[in-house]
């Protein structure tokens, strides 16, 4: 049983971005499929990903900057 095959139109751009995420022998349409179930991940699957993350201790420095900025301003 065959899927039926749509063609499509992609600006040169999108089509290269495509093209350098093909791993082995994947098809267009095997990046798209993994791209789109990438997006529809639950987000709770990166909980704790950061954890002991210099990320983290610099986004803490700098929220405090802002803050600190933003009351003084007031």
């Amino acid at each position: 049983m065959h899927e039926a095959m749509k063609t499509i139109t992609l600006r040169d751009e999108t089509y290269h971005s495509l093209l350098v995420l093909k791993e082995g022998d994947d098809s267009f349409s095997d990046v798209i499929d993994r791209l789109i179930s990438k997006k529809n991940r639950d987000i709770r699957e990166y909980a704790g990903a950061l954890h002991n993350s210099r990320v983290l201790d610099e986004l803490h420095t700098f929220t405090k900057k802002m803050r600190s900025t933003a009351k003084a301003r007031i």
